[in-house]
C-alpha cells in the first residue's frame, strides 16, 4: 500500500493514461445500450452513468482552472461546455476527458486546485481521483452490458488504499456512529499487498501488511477494490472468520 496516501503511489503520467484508456472503455461500453440498468447503480441506465461522468470530467476542469481559489468558488457554477441533465453521449463524454488530460498534462502535478477533502490540494490528487472513480464506473458499465475486465493491479491496489486514507475518513467525519463491529484484513493474491482496517467511532485505524483480524478477505486487487466500493460481495471473495464484519466493510459511506 502506499505511503503518499493523499497523492498516490503511481507516477503522474500514469494517472493520466489510465484516465484516457478507462474512458475509452466505459464510453465504449456504454454506447452498446444506453438504456442497459447499472445494478451498482440503483436507478440509473448506462446513459445516466456516462453523463454523471461526464459532468466529474467537467467539474474537475472548473477546479483546475480555479486553481487555488477559495473552496465556493473553486467548486460551484456551471462547468465549461457542461451538458444538460441526461443529455451526454460517448462524444460528450470523448470531448470532456480530451480537456481534463490536457489541462491536467498543462498543469502538472504540483498546480494547486481544491479538492473535497482540503488536503493535498493538487492537480495529481485529482489525476488520482478521476483515474479510479473512471476505473470504477467503467466495471459499472460492462456489467451493463454484459462482463467486466479487471482493474489493472497496480491501479487498483492504489485504489484500495486512497479508499481506505482518503475518501473513507472524509465520509466517517459525517457518519460518527459508523463501525465495522470488529477489524478486517484485506490481502491480494496478485500483489505484494495487505491491511488491516478497523473502524468505529467514525474513525478508521489501519495498519499495512497481514495480521490478525476478525475476517479476512482475500482475492485480486480488482476484486478488493470492487468489494471495497460495494460493487462485490464478500462471498465473491476467499474469505475466513467473521462475514457480519465482512459485509459491514462494503456498507460503509462512500
Amino acid at each position: 500500500m502506499s505511503e503518499s496516501h493523499g497523492i498516490g503511489a503511481l507516477a503522474y503520467e500514469s494517472y493520466l493514461d489510465a484516465i484516457g484508456e478507462e474512458a475509452d472503455r466505459l464510453g465504449h461500453a456504454a454506447e452498446r445500450d444506453p438504456s442497459a440498468p447499472v445494478p451498482s447503480c440503483p436507478g440509473w441506465d448506462a446513459a445516466a452513468l456516462l453523463d454523471h461522468v461526464t459532468a466529474v470530467y467537467l467539474r474537475q476542469l472548473e477546479r483546475l482552472a480555479a486553481g487555488d481559489a477559495p473552496r465556493d468558488e473553486a467548486r460551484g457554477g456551471s462547468a465549461r461546455g457542461a451538458t444538460a441533465p441526461g443529455t451526454a453521449d460517448r462524444e460528450a463524454l470523448d470531448h470532456a476527458a480530451t480537456q481534463l488530460l490536457a489541462a491536467l498534462a498543462e498543469s502538472g502535478p504540483d498546480a494547486p486546485c481544491w479538492n473535497f477533502t482540503g488536503h493535498d490540494t493538487v492537480a495529481r490528487w485529482v489525476a488520482r481521483r478521476v483515474a479510479l472513480e473512471t476505473a470504477v464506473h467503467r466495471v459499472d458499465a460492462e456489467r451493463a452490458v454484459g462482463s467486466a475486465t479487471p482493474v489493472e493491479t497496480e491501479l487498483a491496489v492504489d485504489g484500495l488504499d486512497e479508499r481506505i486514507h482518503v475518501v473513507l475518513p472524509h465520509m466517517l467525519a459525517r457518519a460518527p456512529d459508523a463501525t465495522l463491529g470488529g477489524s478486517l484484513c484485506m490481502v491480494c493474491t496478485d500483489a505484494d499487498a495487505a491491511v488491516v482496517v478497523d473502524v468505529a467511532g467514525g474513525r478508521v485505524r489501519a495498519r499495512r501488511g497481514r495480521g490478525p483480524a476478525d475476517a479476512v478477505v482475500v482475492g485480486p486487487a480488482s476484486q478488493l477494490l470492487l468489494y471495497s466500493w460495494g460493487r462485490l460481495e464478500p462471498d465473491a471473495l476467499e474469505l475466513t472468520g467473521d462475514r457480519a464484519v465482512a459485509r459491514a466493510w462494503a456498507a460503509l459511506p462512500g
